[in-house]
């Protein structure tokens, strides 16, 4: 398959999640299937830029493609939480990776990310391959917001499509009673994003990602995938010490890798998405439901035009052989597409 028309950039806050979404990318990539350009960092979600930048530099550097660029991109949001997120919060650990692996295992950031901003660069690579990017956000999207403050209609008419992790379309919060996360860390940027966007929008919210929704038990994760996976890809050490101190101190029955869903619904969407849906969406900016997402369930459709796909339902069994295909398990996977998406 020709990786021409499917350039990706990942735009993420650097959370194990991320990296696993990170994984699903790369094992893309070594099969010719898509053509990771970039990989942007937000400081205003998982933990900060440095932290962000750190993490996903190390499952590039156990993956040996060290060679994909890393920017940093916005150390906080356009306008920080009115209630700033609780600790508790902060599932991922204050450095993203659960705060268990050594300083000593540390790179020179300095060296290793570049020195252009994530904006900058997102507008560029966007104008270089003009209308064949898919910019995936998996964290905050201060970084794109920033792009149509900076670039306005030209930058909204390169971009192919957007693939979110964020927000919620039931109401079901999970840093606060009725937000996502991403979608609360920077409200107004999640608001530019929806608003002034001109390709289609592809977002997963949190909804479809809990577990009376979707469920893979993390013992499965740990000592199934994790034993199957040691031998077969290099970055699995580390995610196994990450979730084992994020996951097993936690309430969680199932492992919700949220970043990874997204991409995986990005590449194998006829396999793994059961439900989607079409509708207007918007942010909330103010009040007790800041960061949640709001559904036009009028349809009023001259109004306000329809300008997302939600997905509402995974296959959680499909997801299992997926996360096997990226850890080297399964080679002989075939990606499917959907008309209209990715790889068309």
């Amino acid at each position: 398959m020709s990786t021409q028309n499917r350039f990706v950039i990942f735009d993420c806050d650097g959370g194990s999640d991320d990296a696993w979404a990170l994984l699903l990318l790369l094992k893309a990539a070594a099969e010719q299937h898509v053509t990771l350009l970039g990989v942007t960092i937000c400081g205003c979600g998982n933990t900060d830029l440095h932290n962000a930048a750190r993490n996903m530099y190390r499952i590039l550097k156990a993956c040996n493609r060290t060679e994909i660029p890393i920017f940093y991109g916005a150390a906080a949001s356009l306008i920080p939480p009115t209630t700033p997120v609780d600790d508790n919060a902060y599932f991922h650990g204050r450095d993203g990776f659960g705060d268990i692996l050594p300083l000593e295992i540390d790179y020179k950031l300095d060296e290793v990310v570049q020195k252009e901003h994530a904006a900058v660069a997102i507008n560029r690579i966007c104008t270089e391959h003009h209308k064949k990017v898919t910019i995936i956000g998996v964290g905050p999207l201060t970084n794109i917001a920033l792009c149509y403050s900076m670039y306005g209609d030209g930058f909204a008419n390169a971009v192919k499509d957007f693939f979110i992790m964020g927000g919620n379309h039931q109401g079901v919060g999970n840093c606060t009673r009725c937000a996502e996360f991403n979608f609360y860390s920077d409200a107004e940027a999640a608001h530019a994003v929806l608003a002034r966007s001109k390709c289609p929008i592809t977002i997963l919210p949190w909804e479809p990602c809990m577990e009376d929704r979707f469920f893979i038990c993390i013992n499965w994760r740990l000592d199934v995938l994790g034993a199957m996976a040691a031998n077969t890809c290099s970055a699995i050490e580390i995610m196994n010490k990450v979730e084992r101190a994020q996951w097993l101190p936690s309430n969680y029955k199932g492992w919700i890798p949220c970043d990874a869903l997204l991409v995986a619904a990005f590449l194998f969407e006829n396999m793994l998405v059961k439900k989607k849906s079409n509708w207007h969406a918007m942010v909330d900016l103010t009040g007790h439901t800041r960061g949640q997402m709001i559904l036009d369930h009028l349809h009023e459709v001259e109004k306000f035009p329809k300008n997302v796909h939600i997905i509402e339902l995974l296959d959680a069994d499909v997801f299992k052989k997926i996360a096997q295909w990226a850890v080297g398990l399964y080679d002989e996977f075939v990606i499917e597409h959907t008309n209209g998406n990715v790889g068309q």
